[in-house]
């Protein structure tokens, strides 16, 4: 009997057997530490916004602040950066804290929370330099968008593909959703299957 099968599909090699992957528990706990350090640091970020606004012109003098550092403040007190950063990264910081949790307690809504408190920071640092290149001449600041915009957008795009690693790796992903993961091989038919 013929088969209707091509004959680079008909083989006598042996099929290969599907291969269970071990879940590793580990995967989606380091990247829950990592996501919890780097929500402490968007914590920090969102003081040192927050930080303008218990600075004003008496301590400022008594600080020996220069110049420029006072124009500094002035300027993100008066255009609203300051208040739009201190939340933006405030609300990263609670983001990228409770995705770090959730993926230690290897819950799958981790990755999710955790891109989208990474997506924050990836706006925040575009939206910071062209902000700053618009009105940093009326500050008697020079500002440019180059380098500047190309690190951040480098650091926004590593925030955001942090928490999809466990995902990617197959053991993080089983570890992750608790369900077994196989890598499939083509398989191979013998003549004996038929």
């Amino acid at each position: 009997m013929e088969s209707d099968l091509p004959d680079d599909v008909l083989s006598d090699e042996p099929i290969m057997p599907e291969i269970p992957i071990k879940a590793n528990k580990a995967i989606p706990v380091t990247i829950g530490i990592l996501l919890i350090l780097g929500g402490v640091l968007a914590g920090l970020l969102a003081l040192s916004s927050a930080a303008v606004f218990l600075f004003n012109d008496e301590l400022r003098a008594e600080g020996g602040f220069t110049e420029e550092q006072n124009r500094t403040f002035d300027m993100m007190e008066e255009t609203g950066m300051a208040a739009t950063f201190s939340t933006m990264y405030g609300s990263m910081a609670l983001g990228l804290l409770a995705a770090g949790v959730m993926l230690i307690r290897k819950n799958p809504l981790g990755v999710k929370l955790g891109v989208a408190a990474g997506s924050i920071f990836f706006i925040a640092n575009i939206v910071e330099t062209i902000w700053m290149y618009m009105v940093a001449e009326d500050y008697g600041f020079e500002a440019s968008i180059g380098s500047g915009l190309v690190i951040e957008f480098a650091c926004g795009a590593f925030c955001i593909a942090l928490p999809l690693i466990v995902i990617m790796i197959p053991e993080g992903r089983a570890a992750l959703y608790h369900q077994p993961v196989i890598l499939l091989e083509p398989r191979m038919i013998s003549d004996e299957e038929e």
